[in-house]
């Protein structure tokens, strides 16, 4: 009689285990179905994040041309200031020599 009983309780068990079996892969197949989508996404993802790095790539290369064009401009209107006004400077000395001696000759 035990062995009818251990017999009965091993296929109850083996039932069991096959009712959870089958459980678990109605569930493995659910995940699945629910992960195909995801892994598109993950790879649109990965292609969109890898094209924005290229781009912002580009984009800062543009902007430190952009800077460097800008500094090598702003440097040649300080040179030409420098210049200007030391034109300006010897102008201005020219006029009041100038005005000085008219100035002290008509007195």
């Amino acid at each position: 009689m035990d062995i009818e009983k251990t017999i009965e309780y091993i296929l109850d068990l083996n039932a069991r285990h096959a009712v959870a079996m089958q459980h678990f892969d109605e569930r493995m197949e659910q995940a699945a179905k629910r992960m195909d989508p995801t892994e598109g996404m993950i790879r649109q993802l990965v292609d969109v994040t890898m094209s924005l790095t290229r781009h912002a790539e580009e984009a800062d290369g543009w902007v430190r041309k952009f800077a460097a064009e800008t500094d090598r401009r702003i440097h040649e209107r300080e040179e030409a200031g420098a210049h200007t006004d030391r034109r300006l400077d010897v102008l201005i000395d020219v006029v009041e020599k100038l005005t000085r001696r008219n100035g002290s000759g008509s007195e």
